[in-house]
């Protein structure tokens, strides 16, 4: 009866334990199903999570554009059902953060549009998004709904920056023609200095003439002021001749008054001979006729002599009259004839009334002669007064152009002197201005160059240019080992922790039954009989949990046969470290396999990269199993590094060998060493 109620309790202590495995096999499913299932794609679901947003945007008109920033975001946002929007005033939106409606919310405040249309006029006023998170609510969230802010923010940015950029590129343009327009004006400006340059030579050239052309005509002034002295001279020599001939003119008047009235009284003379020839002495008659005709060629002579000096036309008529009468008188040789006929005695009479008759016409000559020339004196007389008011007056004239030579001759000396000076800056003209034609061509140049160097640079429309500068770069994700959900990237991370407590609990079981001593098989009671029926169970663990993230998470893997290998290898080791820790100093090593669990949280980079961690825990990292579990699933969901992939085996590989040798060996240790103390005692 005894022995029938203790194998009873042996089999149902059996029962227990066996159902207790079976537990087992299903808790790494437990643990890393149920979590990963619940948050395998958060960011997917993120619609249902509600973010207030505000918007006291006043809308604004400016340069007869019209912003309403805060109302376009809003219908934006409207449109996004990546995030749960919840579009409240702004009291609401405070109590929900503050309570338990909204994780967080976002204000576009009222002066928004006014700021940035003041940005697009040039005033650079930055304007605000309010974001306010309730992150005690829900950490995690808060930074995904800051990165929603920040995304408002950078659309915004986007849009500023395309405006601003739009009006820089118009400016660039802008500067290319004038840099066009001003290229064109220093060429002109170059062509005007350089035309400048050739006219300052011609006039330093003209200068150098002027100069010398002034001192020659002072020269030629001081000449022209002496030969002036000299013709003021002539001048009065000409006044006093002038008085001369006027009166040479009244004398010559006289005369021929004495002329006519000696002609007459020839005439007469002859007339009373005539008539008195027979009657009166001849020869003293024909003397007195004589005598008579000598006074008319006397007379006559002095008459020519006057006339001589006048140029008049009736003067010379009168003079050519005057010496054919003398000529006819001396030709015919009356006064012999007379002086003869005084002494002979024959046909005097009629002689004489021929002589008388010809005295007649002398007569009548003499009258007609007095006449012409009394009208030529009046005339001439008229003429010399007249000659001599100009002789006045060139003489007043002649002083006056003699002071003005003066004159000019002092100031053509200063004129020489300024022309000179003038010359003197000409030249230093010249100079300057070659250095300002060398100045323009260099801006020319320059110019040309500057625009040469624009217009091949600005080869873009201004459109262009701000779509560019708003997104200057295409980002090409060429990622290697993509990872499509969230919990794809914890995957990893979540299996090496329910394997390891899978196989921490499997431990314990198989603890626990060698304890009971409820397996009868001997071979199961061996050390490594005991590691295989361990295996076994932590492999089926592997293997469930393989088919659950696969078939019923949709899991992708680079390669799904190695993903379930790997997942009963990486099993199988860390049941090796539990069985040989257990084995060789039985169960106190469980609470430090746990201790060793908690360490690899932090240690193995499972949810944040190795670096962010704190320096202890780099420093532990890279002897602990969990660290290369990790890194090895992560390249079989993703994509493999043969090489890596190769040294992450042979790391845990060399795990499973130091423990399970290592339990072994300080096992048989300890227990040879009791032995040794027992036969001792």
């Amino acid at each position: 009866m005894e022995e029938k109620l203790k194998f009873d309790k042996q089999k149902s202590l059996f029962r227990l334990i066996a159902i207790s495995a079976i537990a087992v096999i299903f808790v790494p499913v437990l643990y890393s199903g149920i979590y990963l299932s619940a948050f395998w794609d958060p960011y997917g679901n993120f619609n249902n999570v509600p973010i207030a947003f505000v918007n006291l945007d006043k809308p604004v008109t400016k340069d007869g554009k019209q912003y309403n920033i805060g109302k376009d975001i809003e219908n934006n946002l409207r449109n996004n059902t990546k995030i749960g929007w919840k579009f409240v005033s702004y009291d609401e939106a405070k109590r929900g953060v503050s309570g338990t409606s909204y994780y967080a919310l976002v204000v576009i405040p009222e002066d928004f549009s006014a700021k940035i249309a003041e940005s697009k006029g040039g005033k650079f006023i930055k304007p605000t998004i309010i974001y306010e998170a309730n992150k005690g609510k829900n950490f995690v969230f808060a930074q995904v709904s800051e990165r929603a802010a920040e995304s408002i923010k950078s659309e915004i940015s986007s849009n500023i920056q395309e405006e601003a950029t739009k009006a820089l590129a118009s400016g660039l343009y802008d500067v290319k023609n004038s840099l066009k327009t001003a290229s064109d004006g220093a060429a002109s400006l170059q062509s005007g200095t350089d035309k400048l340059l050739s006219g300052s030579k011609q006039l330093s050239s003209g200068l150098t003439t002027a100069t010398n052309g002034s001192k020659q005509l002072e020269n030629g002034l001081k000449d022209a002021a002496s030969g002036e002295a000299q013709l003021s001279n002539g001048i009065n020599s000409l006044i006093i001749g002038l008085n001369e001939f006027k009166n040479g003119l009244s004398q010559n008047t006289s005369s021929v008054n004495q002329l006519v009235t000696g002609a007459k009284s020839v005439s007469d003379g002859l007339s009373a001979v005539a008539s008195q020839t027979q009657k009166a002495d001849l020869p003293k008659s024909l003397t007195s006729a004589a005598d008579g005709i000598h006074q008319i060629n006397t007379t006559l002579g002095q008459v020519s002599s006057l006339l001589a000096s006048n140029n008049q036309q009736n003067i010379e008529q009168a003079k050519a009259i005057i010496s054919q009468l003398i000529s006819n008188i001396n030709s015919q040789g009356l006064e012999s004839k007379l002086r003869t006929a005084a002494t002979s005695s024959g046909t005097l009479s009629t002689s004489l009334n021929k002589l008388s008759a010809g005295a007649q016409q002398v007569s009548a000559g003499t009258t007609k002669l007095a006449s012409t020339l009394a009208d030529v004196q009046t005339k001439s007389l008229t003429g010399v007064n007249q000659l001599i008011d100009g002789a006045n007056k060139l003489k007043t004239g002649s002083n006056s152009l003699l002071t003005g030579l003066n004159t000019a001759t002092q100031k053509t000396g200063e004129l020489s002197t300024g022309l000179t000076a003038l010359n003197t800056g000409a030249i230093n003209l010249s100079t300057g201005l070659n250095s300002a034609n060398d100045g323009a061509l260099k801006l020319k140049d320059g110019l040309n160059n500057g625009y040469t160097t624009m217009n091949n640079s600005l080869k873009f429309s201004v459109e262009d240019v701000s779509k560019f500068t708003t997104n200057p770069l295409t980002l090409s994700d060429v990622s290697i080992n993509a990872v499509k959900y969230y919990g794809e990237g914890l995957a990893p991370y979540f299996i090496s922790l329910s394997l390891w407590l899978g196989a921490l609990l499997t431990n314990i079981i198989i603890s626990l039954t060698k304890l009971t001593k409820v397996v009868k098989y001997k071979f199961l009671k061996t050390y490594t009989g005991t590691f295989l029926a361990g295996s076994i169970i932590v492999m089926c663990q592997a293997i469930i949990l393989s088919l659950l993230l696969v078939n019923g998470l949709g899991l992708q893997t680079s390669n799904i046969g190695l993903f379930y290998i790997a997942n009963m290898f990486i099993a199988v080791v860390f049941f090796s470290i539990m069985y040989g820790v257990s084995y060789a100093i039985g169960l106190v090593g469980t609470p430090i396999l746990f201790v060793i669990f908690v360490l690899q949280l932090a240690s193995s980079g499972g949810t944040f990269p190795i670096e962010t961690a704190p320096k202890f825990f780099r420093l532990l990292s890279p002897y602990f199993p969990m660290t290369y579990s990790v890194e090895g699933l992560r390249m079989i969901t993703s994509g493999i590094n043969s090489s890596r992939f190769a040294t992450i085996s042979m790391a845990l590989l060399v795990f499973m060998a130091i423990f399970y040798i290592g339990g072994f060996v300080i096992n048989r240790t300890f227990k040879g060493l009791k032995r040794l103390k027992a036969e001792a005692d």
